[in-house]
């Protein structure tokens, strides 16, 4: 079955309220194992309502709309379809009772428009709206069928509840998402090329993100249990060619994956920024418990602040430059000194747009000290803006981190 959902509401054009629907409907549908191919939003409208309508039964056998339910003027969903579908509006005695007897609890007598909302398509499975007062409807013809629907978020959850499991089978689609950094999406789409073309179901969907890619999986069986079953193995096959860029699942971060992973290990982390301003430290402490981890963090932008608050020997810097491995090392140990953290992360670098210590803009040095040692890498950056250096460096910086205890553990 192919599903269109279509929103009706000029104020969904205007920007004025947010689609919200859409997404709930599209989750809805998947759980239900039916593909939605299009979402559609029109108007209050009579004849771009139509036109819509007409072009949703040419493409798509089941058809979700929501809105233009109510008592006003411009709420035309009904009398639209009804039209579309050469059928009379007939009143629902148990809607126009409800409605009634909610104008009884407020003294107030039913106008003609109150009156409408109790109207509903002739032949239509009337589905009671337990949270609102405009009942929604399903109708079923030779080749659709129409699920129609309040506008209003909570009465359309409220109606899907109670008569979900009558309208549709028990088909199922799960999806699964992974997360990947240090790999760009056409390099990703190259090593899953063969994967992609040839996986039907489940399948592959890639999306790229900023400095991340991530990987939509996508089965469709009988149950959860056999669907899960698919997911795990095409899973297998994605890892086995990716699996090194490889960081978390669904909806985490990059920082919220190295806390889980540093808090799980028991080691605690120390921080030192000068080309990130900090930018590290406020991606891992916008995460519930970062103080179980982070023992602090030192912005030192200037060079007085790196001999002042780190020790970084004077000499060095006037060597080396504040841009150099030597001075990022000295910051890291510094750092890991200052904190008495088991791990200590450095970074600086030239972020543009010129720079101050002949290193080509886009130079960044990461430095990781702990009680073995410390580890030194360069990135260049040569391509980017001021904002995106900082940016990778600092989502580079969390991918070096869970590599550093991945290398580590072993």
């Amino acid at each position: 079955m192919k599903a269109e959902i279509i929103a009706v509401g000029s104020e969904l054009l205007l920007g004025e309220i947010a689609n919200t629907n859409a997404q709930y409907l599209s989750e809805w549908l998947a759980s239900a194992g039916i593909d939605v191919h299009y979402h559609t939003v029109v108007g209050d409208n009579r004849e771009r309502m139509q036109e819509t309508f007409r072009q949703a039964q040419q493409r798509a056998d089941l058809l979700v709309i929501t809105g233009g339910l109510g008592p006003t003027e411009d709420d035309l969903t009904k009398e639209v379809l009804a039209d579309l579908l050469g059928r009379d509006l007939v009143l629902d005695q148990a809607a126009y009772e409800r409605i009634e007897g909610f104008l009884k609890t407020r003294q107030r007598e039913m106008t003609i428009n109150e009156r409408k909302q109790a109207l509903v398509i002739d032949g239509a499975t009337v589905l009671r709206n337990d949270a609102g007062l405009a009942p929604g409807m399903s109708v079923q013809t030779e080749h659709h069928q129409y699920i129609v629907l309040p506008g209003v978020p909570r009465e359309m959850k409220q109606i899907l509840k109670d008569y979900f499991s009558h309208l549709f089978g028990q088909e199922t689609i799960r999806s699964r998402t992974l997360r990947f950094f240090g790999i760009g999406e056409s390099a990703l789409n190259d090593r899953l090329e063969t994967l992609i073309k040839e996986a039907t179901n489940p399948s592959v969907a890639p999306y790229a993100e900023l400095a991340e890619v991530r990987l939509r999986l996508t089965a469709k069986a009988l149950d959860q249990q056999e669907a899960d079953r698919m997911l795990d193995e095409l899973e297998q096959h994605v890892l086995a060619e990716v699996g090194m860029y490889f960081y978390g699942y669904g909806e985490t971060s990059l920082p919220e994956v190295v806390l889980k992973r540093y808090q799980e290990a028991g080691l605690t982390l120390s921080l030192a920024e000068s080309l990130t301003g900090g930018a590290v430290a406020s991606g891992l402490v916008d995460v519930s418990g970062a103080s179980q981890v982070l023992r602090g963090s030192a912005v030192v932008y200037d060079d007085a602040a790196k001999q002042a608050v780190l020790s970084v020997p004077e000499d060095l810097l006037r060597e080396h430059t504040a841009v150099s491995k030597e001075v990022a090392i000295a910051m890291a140990e510094g750092a890991r000194e200052l904190y008495q953290s088991d791990i200590a992360v450095a970074l600086t670098g030239e972020a543009g747009p010129t720079s101050n210590s002949g290193k080509v803009v886009g130079t960044v040095y990461c430095a990781v000290a702990d009680a073995h040692g410390t580890r030194i890498v360069e990135w260049q950056y040569p391509s980017f803006d001021r904002g995106m250096i900082r940016l990778r460096a600092v989502k580079d910086t969390y991918f070096l981190l869970l590599k550093h205890l991945e290398k580590s553990s072993e």
